[in-house]
């Protein structure tokens, strides 16, 4: 099963989901309503959202069946991103410059530790690496690196306007991947010293600075990296050799602001917020994408997760 996680601004209600099978996709269906779950993880058989409550905003507990479980306020406007690795949750909200620590206890959410690291930083991810977590800033055009209980230990830095945004890690650890949504560039961080060693725009055209390069996926077999680019309505294929990147393909998204997108067997599957749906693509032998095979509405869907 997939889920969708949506901005319940217009006509979406909350998170919806939807079967998956060779690249063909179901009707969506509402699975849980909920105010403005903007990004999911996943704890065993449950889901974790980011969402907005009645007058604060925080994360909820949803079990399989739909229904939420647990949920805790703690901020006044809703993190942008949330991921989990066993019991541990970590939020960042882009509007603050705040992410924040949360615990599963016996399936309940238990609040541990927040820090703010600058107001309006554009806190827009965080990524979980062995004892330590990293934390792109758009607006400082720094990577923050933390330990565990949230205590500074070190940043990488960018060039003035370079927005870092998402990234994933090699399946060694040894390289991170990053995307910038302001300079649309790809970079290449060896993680032993967080030395940059490749950098390159993700654009065929060779443009930089036409802004909004936002989700970044890695296959399986490590040989390809896919990002999407909103300004551009377009995902990006760019090939790996001995982690040297090389953009290959640059095709439509299939629709309007391409917000997230996720790599389901042999299938690319892009939410298309502006376009309220979700395409699937055929990942060709050759890493490219090929045709479309299948879409389906979902309202207002900026996130994608399997289940």
């Amino acid at each position: 099963m997939v889920y969708a996680g949506t901005y319940t601004a217009k006509s979406s209600q909350g998170i919806y989901s939807f079967s998956f099978e060779d690249g063909r996709l179901s009707s969506s269906q509402l699975f849980c309503e909920i105010k403005n779950p903007k990004y999911l993880t996943k704890n065993d058989n449950c889901l974790i959202t980011v969402a907005d409550f009645d007058y604060e905003s925080g994360v909820a507990l949803i079990n399989a069946e739909g229904d939420i479980k647990s949920k805790i306020a703690f901020e006044k406007r809703t993190s942008c991103f949330i991921t989990s690795e066993d019991d541990d949750i970590y939020t960042a909200n882009y509007h603050t410059g705040v992410v924040t620590h949360l615990k599963l206890v016996q399936d309940e959410l238990k609040f541990m530790n927040s820090i703010q690291i600058q107001d309006g930083a554009g806190c827009h991810q965080i990524l979980v690496f062995h004892d330590r977590i990293l934390v792109p800033c758009l607006f400082l055009d720094r990577v923050f690196i933390f330990d565990r209980s949230l205590k500074k230990i070190g940043s990488i830095h960018f060039n003035a306007n370079t927005g870092p945004r998402h990234g994933v890690f090699s399946k060694d650890g040894k390289y991170l991947y990053l995307v910038s949504e302001l300079s649309n560039e790809l970079f290449v961080i060896e993680t032993n010293e967080w030395n940059i060693i490749h950098q390159i725009p993700v654009l065929m055209s060779q443009e930089i600075h036409v802004r909004d390069t936002a989700a970044i996926r890695l296959s399986d077999d490590e040989k390809f990296i896919y990002v999407s680019t909103r300004t551009k309505d377009v995902i990006s294929v760019i090939e790996l050799e001995d982690h040297k990147p090389t953009v290959i393909q640059t095709v439509s998204c299939g629709g309007k602001h391409p917000r997230d997108f996720i790599l389901l067997d042999h299938y690319l599957l892009c939410a298309n917020k502006n376009t309220n749906e979700v395409v699937s693509f055929k990942i060709n032998d050759d890493g490219t994408l090929g045709k479309i095979v299948d879409r389906i509405e979902v309202p207002e869907v900026v996130a994608l997760i399997q289940q």
